[in-house]
């Protein structure tokens, strides 16, 4: 899929029009600043809003923006509108660009390929909101344990559920499933790394209480890169946000959803013509 990077809009700011061009953040720069239901007092909102406008555009008439000018767009309702309706389109579409490398448990060479929209329509699931109301950040999926989803009986998953993603530099990995004992093991001993690192400008947001940095943490641990290293927490830090928006929804997905009807969700290998499930198994 052919994404456009720098996305250009045009508001009307102290009466004037300006040309806006956005930007794909870093996800240490947005998902910190999640806010959950009961934090968004006003006051909060238009603080955490307007960092958020400044970590999206990348100019304003060719100028990295100021400080007032994103304070001004939050101030602005028509000129939030129009960044926010930007920014959401701007996003589904980065999201959209992920594939699913499926890996067939029959052979050792054949994949096959899917994307997001394969597991909404064979899961049957409602339409994912990465907004709510379409201004605020959502919960992420991995922000929090979740239940794994059945499985169907003498059914062959795939042997690995891997992903690509076309940033400036392409990313490639597997992911595994954050559920069971290995699961929590695993992020129970990330939590202990995590203590013994010393607050600074760059880990501020590296608490239990930051919703964002919870959802940073779990898919560090839930994630593999091509050469076989675990993620680590600043590695996701780093992640283009729209990686990590696809990656909290594919884990969600093919670990997190029952499968209650095996014959939509069944692909076959390209190679070898072999059938399974592209999900995970979540019995550990």
């Amino acid at each position: 899929m052919d994404i456009v990077r720098r996305p250009r809009l045009r508001v009307e700011l102290a009466g004037r029009h300006r040309e806006l061009v956005l930007r794909e953040a870093e996800t240490a720069e947005i998902l910190p600043l999640l806010l959950d239901p009961e934090q968004r007092f006003p006051a909060v909102v238009e603080g955490r809003l307007a960092l958020e406008m400044a970590a999206l555009i990348d100019t304003i008439d060719g100028e990295v923006p100021a400080e007032e000018q994103a304070q001004a767009i939050v101030a602005s309702p028509a000129a939030l509108a129009a960044v926010c309706q930007a920014r959401n389109a701007f996003y589904d579409a980065l999201v959209a660009s992920g594939r699913v490398l499926a890996a067939c448990p029959h052979c050792s060479v054949g994949e096959v390929e899917l994307d997001l929209l394969f597991y909404w329509l064979t899961l049957r699931l409602p339409p994912y909101r990465l907004f709510d109301e379409g201004v605020l950040m959502g919960h992420p999926a991995l922000a929090d344990p979740l239940h794994g989803g059945s499985r169907p009986a003498g059914l062959t998953l795939a042997r690995a559920i891997g992903f690509s993603y076309p940033a400036e530099q392409p990313l490639r990995g597997l992911l595994r499933p954050l559920v069971g004992r290995d699961g929590l093991a695993r992020e129970d001993s990330a939590w202990q790394d995590v203590a013994a690192i010393e607050r600074d400008d760059d880990h501020w947001h590296w608490t239990r209480s930051n919703t964002g940095f919870r959802a940073i943490l779990r898919l560090s641990q839930g994630l593999a890169w091509a050469d076989g290293r675990q993620a680590t927490p600043e590695e996701i830090d780093r992640l283009p946000l729209g990686a990590y928006l696809f990656l909290d929804l594919l884990h969600f997905a093919t670990t997190n959803v029952d499968v209650s009807d095996a014959s939509r969700l069944s692909v076959s290998c390209p190679d070898c013509g072999g059938v399974f499930l592209p999900v995970m198994p979540t019995d550990a």
